[in-house]
């Protein structure tokens, strides 16, 4: 170098300025010669490769670094550059950099050394992660173990806990069953129990008589303490050893069983009673002597309208199926519609609790009845009316001791002595035919009897029958045709004897004995005492009375047999054109016209051969056939209750009451508007209007058509209606709440009825039967009546409306929420959607809570949704069984899928119902099970396999109706069917 410094040589490094010393320590130096490496230099560089190590490493340091070049393989100079932009900001040399800070700062000199130092970290960073998941695991294991021991330990403790809730209900049980078990012994042995005696004779006890008799049941007889004078039972147990071996409570025994056996209670045998003067001797009978009443009794009013007589009535509780008292109530109900008005007492009630359950059953079970039910008691004492009417032998005590009534009569309907055998029941029985009762008798024999035997003021009427439910139907041919069996329809109520069953079977096995050509139909009682019969036979149990028009069609000769007055049976099989034999006794005799029966016995083999005279003459059937049916015609309900009515007058008059003047017959007022919206349903409307014509207040009710623009002719015709008030309304403002309410607003009668162009009212007494019991619950709202379906839809429809609404039977007929308040204030969700059930097809309101609560604006279900609201404000609603209306709807697959679909959005909006809802899983087996219910169901009917295939495609078409309107809602998931 110095010889070409000496030789005027220029240096290589241009740029450099040989400051690298004075810039530098030594140190410094020495610290960058660590990581310069001068031979990679020279092959990195070429331009350097004849300098020494000192030259290369100034010129890196200096100039070299600019270009790019790395120092060494440690270091990469673009590397730290590009990955520090702040050194390469201020232009410094990135090793010395590096150098002074970087190392210092944990800044990288190389990609590897970066990756390595990464891979590293991620290393340090999984071995981290590793451990903290493995200390996770092992902590959730430990949490899930110590949560296991507390639920193990938790799961014993309820063990043990539900263990010593057992042992303790267990316990109470024990002890309340040993109570209960106690009261009913001490019931047993109440009455032969000496409170005063025991109390004398063990001074020691104290307490009341119930506390003495209770020491004694439980202790005191182990003591052998006796109960009364009369019962030892130191020598009961001495004297029967089963009892002392049995550890039975010797007095108990005796009250249940060994007085019954003849066992003695003391040794000298005779058992003194016990001194009660509440004891009752005769259980069973009425009271016979004189009124215990010590209140002040009514009199009786001192003027009477015969156009409107306030009446009461007296009866035996009763259960359905009783003739007599169906008799009763029709009267009841004619009355009513004759405006009278009725009440009715029930006389010693056992088979119901409540009075509105009595009033209930009357409702369902035998007539609609606007009558107040009531239970005797002391308040009938305080009653006035102007006539009180006894309806048996037992009322007839209670009625003879009332003074608040104008006159008391006594309706006969049978010769009640003969219930009996000759004792006690018969003689009192007869005796109440000599009180001072005028009677009314329900046949012309009763009437003679009445008059003749025992000198009484009577009067008679017929019995007479229903002709909407006895009737002979078009299948029923004049005669047999003798290829088959002759039917004969029996009357088998064995367990009453006056119907004399015993003698019409003693006739047929005598005539079994020499011939097959016959089979007994039996109806009458579910259970016979007997299970076999010497010729063929069905007992086919109680029946309603569209099966016994049935039954009566389908036969060919009746058996009706009554060794007292007549029955009911009689004129029901005549109506049917069943030709009758009747016993032969003095009340027939008198009855029923020649030729309109035959009359057979009390000989059975008398009864043989008139059945046989019968099965061989079919002429002789056929005319008395027509000869019954001619004569039972000339009969009604109505004109028998107008029999009634008139004696009940003629009475009141014979018996000097004071009338008063005769009511004007003024315009009587509506009472009931009916509401019908109307939209192109002319044709099928007008059997409607006519049946709403033909009802029985017709001249009472207003009837309102809106009409929706009609376009088929309806509003032409309707305008041709005198008696229809019509609102025509623009079709697109109809909607089902608020279209009726503008219905209602046109009317101011108490009363508003709904019903559709297509339910047709069935029966005369629809609007009567609304208004009578709307009057008789006043808290109800509301009122929905039933449906039946209109004949010519198939069996399906019918059979499924008629279950429907037979089921509605099974519960009161008055619903609220106070009906059962513990299952409303749980919110049983099955409960409350039986209690919103309603159908404006068929139905009323009260006015006045229309007033304050109308239909709900809605365009489907305004009737359920108003049910709820109602029902929420503390309202009834009725079901009225008898206010009945044709309506039914045959839907095919496609329109039960538009139903479905309204009902599934409608139930699941305004009352959160999600109908059908399910996994398509479970979807598919409730339509299968369906489906094969449907299919047996169609065989068991004999129905066509397309109608079964159709009936089949509704139930696919149902549930898909439903989901598809919970969709519309927006309530659909993906698992949904």
């Amino acid at each position: 170098m110095k010889s070409g410094e000496a030789e005027g040589r220029q240096i290589f490094l241009s740029n450099w300025s040989g400051q690298t010393e004075d810039l530098m320590t030594r140190d410094d130096l020495e610290r960058y010669r660590l990581w310069i490496d001068p031979a990679f230099l020279r092959k990195a560089s070429p331009k350097v490769a004849a300098f020494d190590d000192d030259t290369v490493i100034s010129w890196f340091l200096m100039d070299g670094w600019r270009e790019g070049v790395d120092p060494s393989e440690r270091f990469s100079t673009m590397f730290y550059l590009t990955n520090n932009p702040d050194v390469k900001d201020v232009n410094i040399n990135p090793l010395i950099h590096f150098v002074r800070f970087g190392e210092s700062e944990g800044r990288f000199a190389t990609q590897n050394e970066a990756q390595v130092a990464a891979d590293a970290a991620e290393e340090e960073r999984q071995k981290q992660e590793a451990a903290l998941q493995a200390e996770r695991e092992q902590r959730e294991r430990e949490a899930q173990a110590e949560q296991e021991q507390r639920e193990l330990e938790e799961k014993a403790q309820r063990e043990r806990d539900a263990q010593a809730e057992l042992k303790r209900l267990e316990r109470d049980q024990e002890k309340a069953r040993q109570e209960a078990l106690l009261r009913t012994d001490m019931i047993a042995v109440k009455d032969d129990f000496d409170a005063d005696w025991y109390r004398k004779s063990y001074p020691e006890i104290s307490g009341t008589d119930d506390e003495l008799l209770a020491d004694y049941m439980t202790t005191g007889w182990k003591g052998l303490k006796d109960p009364s004078p009369s019962f030892s039972t130191a020598y009961y147990l001495d004297a029967y050893q089963d009892i002392s071996e049995s550890g039975l409570n010797p007095f108990l025994h005796y009250a249940l069983f060994g007085r019954k056996e003849g066992r003695r209670c003391s040794p000298d045998g005779a058992v003194r009673l016990s001194v009660s003067p509440k004891a009752n001797l005769t259980p069973g009978l009425p009271d016979l002597g004189p009124s215990n009443f010590t209140g002040k009794k009514a009199r009786p009013p001192r003027k009477i309208d015969p156009d409107a007589l306030d009446i009461h009535w007296v009866v035996p509780d009763f259960r359905p199926g009783s003739g007599g008292h169906m008799t009763i109530f029709r009267m009841v109900r004619y009355l009513e519609l004759f405006g009278h008005k009725c009440t009715v007492w029930i006389e010693e009630p056992t088979f119901h609790e409540k009075e509105r359950d009595a009033w209930e059953t009357i409702v369902k079970s035998f007539q609609c009845v606007e009558a107040d039910v009531r239970f005797v008691s002391d308040d009938l004492y305080t009653q006035s009316g102007d006539v009180i009417i006894a309806t048996g032998w037992s009322t007839a005590w209670t009625v003879r001791d009332l003074t608040g009534f104008k006159t008391s009569m006594y309706f006969v309907q049978d010769h009640e002595p003969e219930f009996y055998p000759t004792g006690s029941m018969s003689n009192l029985a007869e005796l109440t035919y000599g009180f001072e009762l005028g009677c009314i008798c329900a046949s012309p024999w009763l009437e003679k009897l009445m008059s003749e035997r025992y000198g009484r003021w009577a009067k008679g009427f017929y019995l007479a029958y229903e002709p909407d439910q006895y009737f002979v139907s078009d299948e029923r041919t004049e005669i047999s045709d003798g290829k088959g069996p002759v039917k004969v329809a029996v009357y088998g109520r064995a367990h009453t004897d006056r119907r004399c069953v015993q003698l019409a079977l003693a006739g047929l096995s005598i005539l079994a004995d020499s011939r097959d050509d016959f089979e007994v139909h039996l109806f009458g009682q579910d259970e016979l005492p007997f299970n076999a019969a010497p010729f063929a036979a069905f007992n086919h149990g109680v029946l309603d009375p569209a099966q016994l028009n049935r039954l009566y069609n389908d036969c060919d000769i009746g058996i009706c047999f009554s060794g007292t007055n007549y029955s009911l049976v009689p004129q029901e099989m005549m109506a049917c054109g069943l030709p009758l034999i009747e016993f032969n006794t003095e009340s027939t005799q008198v009855i029923f016209p020649k030729n309109t029966v035959t009359l057979a016995g009390p000989a059975p083999t008398d009864i043989a051969a008139k059945v046989a005279k019968l099965i061989d003459d079919p002429a002789k059937r056929l005319r008395q056939r027509k000869a019954a049916l001619k004569w039972v015609k000339s009969f009604s309900w109505e004109a028998s209750a107008r029999e009634v009515e008139a004696a009940i007058q003629d009475y009141l008059t014979q018996k000097g009451a004071k009338l008063a003047s005769p009511s004007v017959n003024a315009s009587k007022e509506i009472l009931f508007d009916v509401v019908i919206p109307t939209w192109n349903g002319k044709e099928e409307f007008e059997p409607v209007l006519e049946a709403l014509r033909s009802q029985r207040i017709a001249d009472q009710i207003q009837i309102h058509c809106v009409d929706s623009t009609s376009t088929d002719g309806t509003i032409d015709w309707l305008k041709g209606q005198k008696d229809v008030s019509l609102t025509v309304i623009d079709q697109k403002d109809f909607q089902h709440g608020r279209t009726r309410n503008y219905g209602a607003s046109l009317g101011t009668a108490p009363f508003v009825g709904f019903i559709t162009q297509d339910a047709m009212p069935a029966t005369v007494d629809w609007a009567t039967d609304i208004v009578k019991m709307m009057r008789a619950v006043p808290d109800a709202a509301g009122l929905f009546g039933r449906h039946i379906a209109y004949p010519d839809h198939p069996i399906f429809v019918r059979e499924e409306i008629t279950k429907h609404f037979e089921n509605m039977k099974q519960y009161p007929l008055v619903l609220s929420k106070f009906t059962d308040p513990e299952r409303w204030d749980k919110g049983d969700i099955g409960w409350r959607q039986f209690l919103h059930f309603y159908s404006d097809n068929n139905s009323a309101m009260r006015r006045s809570v229309w007033n304050e609560i109308p239909y709900p604006e809605v365009d489907y279900g305004e009737d359920q949704v108003w049910a709820r609201t109602i029902i929420e404000a503390g309202y009834s609603k009725i079901y009225a069984p008898t206010a009945t209306v044709y309506h039914s709807h045959d839907y095919d697959p496609e329109q039960t899928y538009k139903r479905s679909k309204t009902e599934g959005a409608f139930f699941l909006e305004h009352f959160g119902y999600e109908l059908g809802k399910g996994s398509e899983s479970d979807i598919n087996d409730r339509i299968a099970r369906e489906q094969r219910d449907m299919e047996a169901w169609g065989r068991r009917r004999a129905v066509s396999s397309d109608e079964i295939e159709m009936r089949k495609a509704n139930i696919v078409e149902k549930y898909r109706g439903w989901r598809d309107g919970r969709a519309e809602v927006g309530n659909v998931s993906s698992a949904d069917w």
